[in-house]
């Protein structure tokens, strides 16, 4: 019984350690471009466990207890042992370095510092979201995916969400353009990277809005209440967006890659900004998932312009057309199951083939649930009853967990039996009919702006 009692009060001790909000306080030297951190918890607890991703053991520079207790490495991380009540951990990390590296094999050639946080903020295992002070020089501002708390004069304050370690985000820190666009229940906070003059500025901020809206299904409103939107020039390019990545390392975040000098009708004509956008209302599906989850932004790319005035419908249909004809066009004779070649997209470059495969899943869904419903159920009203139950998430979900997820808010079986179907093709899906007489009121439809939703608050 003693040996029983030891191991409770042990585990009870580690779990009120663990799950109690962290709390880090943030000095950041603009000079030397290093970051000092002081993360500190308010209980004992007889154990605690720090960790980041696989490089944060070498971004992490000299850490401490402030009790002056014993810092133990522990693979990729570092644990304590009896830490006491109020105590933190302390150390720096040179963000210069980090990102200069991290600039070197990317497009972040930008004159701010940029690193991906999980590679230096070290977070306690097992614990919850954390609080965050961030006190900047004069003329640095910070462009995070945190949630914004209530800030004053030279300090920042945020809620950091508790994600996987290996879920890129970014942090810029430098002298960027700050401002927040209010859009159907949530906010877009956008930094715009030095090297922006103020036409340019105001052109950047009117495009983004025009495609938040364009891009926010027929639910309406942002299934999150804050998203990080870093758009970094880039210098002169042939198109205005030359890259955009979407991010969920500690918080949701889109990264755009531009080149500012464009004309607005360039802005206006460009896809990738609506098709980050788009990722914004599906959970983490990893690898095995990217075929779901690229080609759902892919078909969303096309219909929400349509929908907008971007594109015109048949200009549409024209580049789904197009695209399923290049997708099959790469998928190679004697092709691995689209599955395996999601997962393995990024080494093997089987870009087009997973894309448009799953764009071709997507369309195909959309269609089965409003020829089954005749017309009162869509892909749209389905993701609407997603998000309002399920996102934010601050997990993966399995791809099967997903549909079946769908499935169950659309009381259909449409999403899994396809799912199961094209994950273990061989070969291009046989794309939808885009000409059949029979869907002509469908694919009218699937086009046409839609009403716009009450949105509460």
């Amino acid at each position: 019984m003693p040996i029983l009692i030891a191991l409770l009060l042990l585990f009870g001790a580690t779990r009120a350690g663990a799950d109690e909000a962290p709390h880090y306080t943030l000095r950041y030297d603009a000079n030397a471009r290093t970051m000092a951190v002081a993360l500190c918890l308010a209980n004992a607890a007889p154990a605690l466990r720090f960790s980041g991703d696989d490089s944060a053991p070498r971004n992490v520079e000299a850490p401490l207890r402030s009790s002056g207790g014993v810092l133990e490495r522990d693979g990729d991380g570092w644990r304590a042992r009896d830490w006491r009540a109020g105590e933190c951990l302390r150390y720096s990390a040179d963000l210069g370095r980090i990102g200069d590296a991290q600039a070197r094999r990317s497009m972040l050639h930008a004159r701010a510092t940029i690193t991906d946080p999980a590679g230096w903020l070290l977070m306690v295992d097992g614990s919850g979201d954390a609080q965050a002070r961030v006190e900047l020089p004069k003329g640095i501002a910070i462009s995070t995916p945190w949630i914004p708390l209530a800030s004053s004069d030279g300090v920042r304050r945020f809620r950091i969400p508790h994600t996987p370690a290996d879920w890129l985000g970014r942090v810029a820190l430098g002298a960027c353009d700050e401002r927040v666009i209010a859009m159907g229940g949530g906010r877009l906070h956008v930094a715009l990277g030095a090297g922006v003059d103020l036409a340019q500025r105001d052109k950047l901020l009117r495009w983004l809005e025009r495609v938040g809206h364009a891009a926010i299904p027929a639910h309406g409103r942002l299934p999150l209440t804050d998203v990080q939107v870093l758009v970094i020039p880039v210098g002169p390019q042939r198109e205005a967006v030359v890259f955009g990545q979407s991010t969920r390392g500690q918080g949701n975040g889109l990264t755009l890659f531009v080149d500012p000098a464009q004309g607005a009708g360039e802005f206006d004509r460009d896809w990738v900004a609506v098709h980050e956008f788009s990722h914004l209302f599906h959970p983490h599906l990893g690898a095995r998932g990217a075929w779901l989850a690229e080609g759902l932004a892919t078909y969303w790319q096309n219909v929400l312009r349509a929908r907008s005035g971007l594109l015109t419908p048949r200009r549409a249909w024209e580049e789904l057309a197009d695209g399923f004809v290049r997708g099959a066009r790469d998928t190679r004779a004697r092709a691995r199951e689209l599955e395996d070649a999601s997962a393995a997209m990024e080494r093997d470059h089987e870009f087009t083939r997973v894309y448009w495969s799953g764009t071709a899943y997507w369309l195909d869904a959309d269609l089965a649930l409003r020829r089954a419903s005749d017309g009162r159920m869509s892909l749209d009203e389905v993701l609407r009853r997603f998000a309002s139950c399920c996102l934010p998430s601050k997990r993966a979900w399995a791809p099967e967990a997903f549909v079946e997820k769908l499935d169950a808010l659309a009381g259909s079986d449409v999403f899994a039996r396809r799912w199961r179907e094209y994950r273990a093709l061989r070969v291009f899906p046989a794309a939808p009919d885009l000409e059949s007489p029979a869907d002509a009121a469908i694919r009218a439809a699937i086009m046409r702006p839609l009403p716009a939703p009450k949105v509460e608050g």
